[in-house]
């Protein structure tokens, strides 16, 4: 099972995410969307984003699979949670270097990380002078065990997970941008460039409800931070002040201006969510984003 991708084929794709008191479902053929749903589930049953009680959400899938359109063989998950890293590393140009053995030690020294409680995965991109660039990714493997659970409990055979920056780097398609994604219980901040996420931090407030003013400054303040952090640290930085700010998710689809006004809190473009899925003139895209991600990988 792949942790990521950036391409893939065509063909019929269900997609899978999990948030805090809701379980989303996109099924499409190549990029036209055949049926969906965003189904609420007893907010018990999840933790840090992720599933807690894995029969119980089982059971609602159990449920509506079986009245949805399109008969599907591939699904791909959105690892669920706010547990997934990445990281940009440079290392020397080397025909001796050993990648399996060089990454995970930079990754326990640089990422703090451990391969028992994480999975690791990486990208090679392209070359920078003397220097070797590897994308590194790493999943938590509590998130990776508690969704597969829920989907063989489910009968929902998952034949890739991806990780949400990569989801939504494809869904916004902007060579260069900031991406924030916001759930019920926390968000995650993205910055993509050539299309590929390099920086990413996450936040995890809890359940409680939050108050749209409270959720505005808190948004400005990780955004802001982690826009700080890769201007300063990051060999990708810094940031074209002309780079838009995407701000996206279910709780921006009830209060769109909030993402106008973290935009204009950072003094940044507001960037505009446009899905190029065919779909129904009620499509929920900003519910949708991460599952419209993972569909692009195939279609």
């Amino acid at each position: 099972m792949g942790i990521t991708s950036l391409i893939g084929g065509s063909k019929v794709v269900a997609s899978i995410t999990i948030e805090h008191g809701m379980v989303k479902l996109l099924i499409c053929s190549g990029l036209k969307v055949l049926d969906y749903r965003v189904l609420l589930a007893n907010p018990r049953f999840f933790r840090e984003g992720q599933v807690s009680n894995s029969a119980r959400v089982a059971s609602l899938l159990q449920n509506v699979l079986p009245e949805m359109e399109g008969k599907f063989r591939k699904v791909i998950g959105g690892l669920p949670g706010f547990q997934s890293r990445l990281s940009l590393m440079e290392l020397p140009r080397s025909s001796g270097l050993n990648a399996a053995v060089v990454i995970p030690q930079e990754a326990s020294r640089t990422m703090r990380i451990s391969t028992e409680t994480y999975y690791l995965s990486w990208l090679r991109l392209p070359d920078r002078l003397d220097r070797s660039r590897w994308l590194v990714l790493a999943a938590s493997r509590r998130s990776i065990g508690t969704f597969t659970d829920m989907a063989q409990r489910a009968n929902l055979k998952m034949t890739e997970i991806d990780l949400r920056p990569f989801a939504l780097a494809r869904a916004i398609n902007e060579p260069e941008a900031v991406i924030a994604w916001v759930a019920p219980d926390g968000c995650d901040v993205i910055i993509t460039k050539d299309h590929v996420p390099v920086e990413q931090q996450s936040l995890y407030w809890g359940a409680e409800l939050v108050e749209d003013t409270v959720l505005v400054d808190r948004l400005t303040e990780i955004v802001g931070r982690t826009m700080t952090t890769f201007d300063q640290t990051s060999p990708e930085g810094p940031l074209s002040e002309e780079t838009p700010l995407y701000v996206c998710g279910s709780p921006i689809r009830r209060a769109p201006e909030m993402a106008k006004q973290v935009a204009a809190n950072l003094q940044r473009e507001a960037g505009e969510l446009v899905s190029p899925l065919i779909q129904p003139p009620d499509f929920p895209v900003q519910d949708l984003v991460v599952n419209i991600g993972l569909i692009l990988r195939e279609a």
